[in-house]
């Protein structure tokens, strides 16, 4: 492969990926993760009924996370938008 402009901890990151699918194994296994819902269609059926509640499943990368005592807040994005999540 060409790796040119590529960090020699780049290439090997790249090369190790590599072997790994050689040898049959899928690094990044997202199928395995089971989601149910997406951020868009959390915020749509909040927006239309605030007094429903219902149990999701959803992936994604958190952006922000803040801590507030017994509550905390975190921003997760997926591929159909972004999502404020709060736990308590």
């Amino acid at each position: 492969m060409d790796y040119i402009g590529l960090s020699e901890q780049e290439v090997q990151r790249r090369e190790a990926l590599k072997a790994l699918r050689e040898l049959g194994i899928d690094p990044y296994p997202a199928a395995e993760f089971k989601i149910n819902d997406n951020s868009a269609s959390i915020i749509k059926s909040f927006e239309e009924n605030q007094s429903e509640r219902k149990d999701v499943v959803i992936a994604g990368r958190i952006l922000s996370r803040r801590i507030m005592g017994n509550a905390s807040f975190v921003e997760l994005q997926d591929d159909t938008g972004r999502i404020q999540l709060y736990f308590k």
